[in-house]
């Protein structure tokens, strides 16, 4: 079942997260990579995010994410391991 994904890599490493990609691509396996914004904490002005907010020096709150096929998910845990970031939770269930 090819719909079926895993996640297999999250950090907020951009160059990290394209030296995962390049270990997937080497070792066959099909990714899906995402990289996007981590939502602010929810309540009155939640459009406004506290951290980039007159801060001269941002945090980084971009989240870069791979996943894969359920099927391939042992297969790319394998080329990563070890030479990469591991998984993560940033606020969410990994």
């Amino acid at each position: 079942m090819k719909w079926m994904k895993a996640l297999v890599y999250r950090s907020k490493d951009k160059a990290d997260w394209e030296k995962a990609q390049e270990l997937l691509r080497d070792a066959g396996v099909e990714s899906f990579p995402f990289a996007g914004e981590e939502p602010p904490v929810p309540g009155c002005g939640a459009k406004i995010d506290p951290r980039k907010f007159m801060n001269p020096n941002p945090v980084p709150t971009t989240l870069y994410e791979i996943k894969v096929a359920a099927a391939d998910k042992e297969r790319a845990a394998a080329a990563l391991e070890g030479k990469v970031l591991p998984v993560r939770s940033y606020g969410y269930g990994v």
